[in-house]
């Protein structure tokens, strides 16, 4: 603990910090070794040294936008089983001019709290939330070096290897998971450098530990949780084929006669097998709670259930059934989510937003810009509502005549009009009846039929062209919308009491350039889905098509890359190049290409391969590492080279 702690004695604070600098400055400008500084110090400013970091930065980057951000503090266990801690801590040192902190495993401030005025200090080196105090982005610091070393560390003033945080102290502790002992995050306390004092570091241990003690009681409940799960379903089941897996896929609970179905003989054989290792990545990429697999080469169905507890994800539940003929369940969680394809931030939110919102009757505005799939979307909500076994009825508003609009949404009787059919027609409204009603491009709808559309909301009835007879009408409306309806609004072509009619809950779908991390998936999943249409064989696709891919800009989104996808299937054998793209897009890779020189092939593959895996396991970077078998600290540089941070 001794060499951990940098102050000994609040005196001479600023002869200690003299001496320091002076070292320093011996390390980084006269390339020396320094006789009177800590090894742990001369050992992380080599690691920073190695990490090519620039000792005279003034600011750490910030590594996640405020939206990420809620989403990770909201998912974040450690987050929400320290904050009681750190609320208490708060109060003891308040009035001190200290910062209390709490970082996750990659470094990355998730909590922050302490004197306001120490904090508008501390933001002129991005010392706030979101900002990445790992040691390869902002060198020796308590927080950074604690996470690599896995002890607790102070660092003082001058013993920081970046310039801008010399004016701070900064005492940290690891937190550690108490089941497997590996590193999760850290607590750190920070103040100015003349605030130092040697029980800070002893302070922070003793919460990092209340905090830890915290952790394995939870972990307590959740086996706790996990057994009871695995009783349960044996109950109502019957059945003596449950598996249950904690979040890390060990074992939790396992019936015997699951491992004779599997045809292993211990428990660690269970993803050996090729087709289960492939159930083993549904696991980290699948974002359904329910699903199945099918083992063909074992004729067996396994159904997954994903499971939570105190709002946490803690593991899956598997049901094993051995059948010879797989005929799909039809879960409708699982038919109602299953084309929505992709793993990013972007997309799970806007899905988690429909699913809460599917199983309602309340209007829904899906705004977005062109090809962002919202009658998917639409399709999708309609499915996983009460109404999936009702019809689903999509109407474009502006690819519709404006003289036949009326008599399309409304219908119309016989006789109402010349040209119309003798026996009349229904209109869109009474078709879907029961079921929902996609207003396409609401936005193109002229503005004098929007205050029809509007009464028909209202009262809920419909009047037929021709007719005064009201027919009543129970339809969930879904418009959807690539315009700006507050800048139509604006220009008086679109009605404000209809706009807030239809818009109780408004779901922005995300463009493809803001979710690139699913190109790869969609690329696949097009491949497979366009094959099967045209009879041909699935190709596999060329990772320079993938990169090309991921540099361009999709101004036509996903619509636009499933039209390349199907005619590439069409025009290649088993093997999708870039010479089996159209023409025009052909023509813009060349384009891309020459100006985008500043990865070699190789390059542009092992940033492919880096992108893929962080999409599969959900930006897990220790599991990345050992799948690309490098130092977790060698990623974070190629991360860093490729800009995937």
């Amino acid at each position: 603990m001794l060499s951990n702690l940098a102050v000994y004695s609040v005196r001479n604070l600023h002869q200690k910090m003299k001496e320091l600098e002076a070292a320093w400055e011996d390390f980084i400008v006269n390339k020396r070794k320094p006789k009177k500084i800590r090894p742990t110090i001369i050992e992380s400013w080599k690691r920073c040294q190695n990490y090519s970091l620039n000792p005279w930065q003034k600011q750490t980057p910030v590594s996640i936008s405020n939206e990420n951000l809620s989403e990770i503090i909201n998912s974040s266990y450690l987050y929400h089983a320290s904050l009681p801690v750190l609320k208490d801590l708060y109060h003891q040192i308040e009035g001190t001019g200290h910062l209390i902190t709490l970082s996750d495993e990659q470094g990355r401030i998730i909590f922050l709290n302490g004197s306001p005025h120490t904090l508008t200090k501390a933001e002129k080196m991005n010392f706030i939330q979101g900002a990445n105090w790992s040691e390869e982005a902002a060198g020796s610091n308590a927080i950074g070096t604690s996470i690599v070393t896995g002890k607790p560390e102070q660092i003082f003033s001058f013993e920081h290897y970046c310039e801008g945080v010399h004016p701070w102290v900064c005492s940290a502790s690891p937190i550690k998971d108490p089941l497997t002992g590996k590193v999760i995050g850290a607590l750190d306390l920070t103040g100015p450098s003349d605030l130092a004092q040697p029980h800070s570091l002893s302070l922070v241990q003793n919460i990092a530990t209340m905090i830890q003690h915290q952790l394995f009681n939870s972990s307590n409940r959740t086996r706790l949780y996990l057994h009871d799960c695995y009783e349960k379903e044996r109950i109502k089941r019957k059945s003596k084929c449950v598996i249950i897996l904690d979040e890390m896929l060990n074992i939790a609970n396992g019936d015997p006669e699951c491992r004779s179905l599997l045809q292993i003989q211990n428990w660690n054989e269970l993803f050996l097998q090729p087709e289960l290792q492939l159930l083993k990545a549904s696991f980290l990429t699948n974002n359904e709670q329910e699903w199945e697999w099918y083992v063909a080469s074992l004729q067996l169905t396994i159904y997954i259930q994903s499971l939570e507890f105190e709002s946490k994800h803690v593991g899956f539940l598997l049901q094993l059934e051995k059948r010879s003929n797989h005929q799909p369940s039809s879960l409708k969680t699982t038919e109602a989510w299953r084309h929505l394809i992709g793993q990013s931030l972007s997309l799970k939110q806007v899905i988690k937003q429909s699913q809460i919102v599917a199983p309602t009757n309340v209007p829904i505005l899906l705004t977005g810009e062109s090809g962002t799939g919202k009658e998917v979307f639409a399709n999708a909500i309609h499915k996983g509502s009460k109404r999936y076994d009702s019809p689903f009825i999509a109407i474009n508003c502006g690819a519709i005549p404006k003289e036949l609009i009326a008599s399309e949404l409304f219908g119309y009787e016989p006789g109402a009009f010349t040209g119309g059919k003798r026996e009349g027609k229904k209109g869109k409204f009474e078709e879907a009846n029961g079921g929902t009603l996609l207003l396409d491009e609401i936005g193109e709808m002229p503005f004098d039929l929007q205050v029809h559309l509007l009464r028909v909301l209202q009262e809920k009835e419909v009047v037929r062209l021709g007719s005064s007879k009201p027919i009543s009408i129970d339809v969930r409306i879904i418009a959807a919308t690539n315009k700006n309806l507050n800048d139509l609004i604006t220009k008086e072509k679109f009605r404000s009491d209809l706009y807030y009619r239809l818009n109780v809950v408004e779901l922005s779908l995300p463009s493809l350039r803001e979710r690139k991390e699913d190109i790869d998936h969609l690329c696949h999943y097009f491949a497979r889905t366009c094959a099967n249409t045209h009879g041909k064989i699935v190709p596999e696709i060329d990772r320079q098509v993938l990169t090309i891919f991921h540099d361009y800009d999709w101004p036509g989104n996903i619509r636009e890359l499933k039209n390349i996808i199907e005619y590439a299937v069409l025009f290649s054998e088993k093997r999708i190049t870039i010479d089996s793209l159209p023409k025009k897009f052909h023509d813009q890779t060349k384009s891309l290409s020459n100006k985008n020189p500043q990865y070699s092939p190789i390059e542009q593959e092992e940033k492919l391969t880096i992108k893929q895996l962080l999409s599969e396991t959900g930006g897990n970077l220790s599991e990345v590492a050992r799948r690309c078998k490098i130092a977790r600290s060698t990623l974070y540089r190629k991360m860093q080279k490729y800009q995937l941070v």
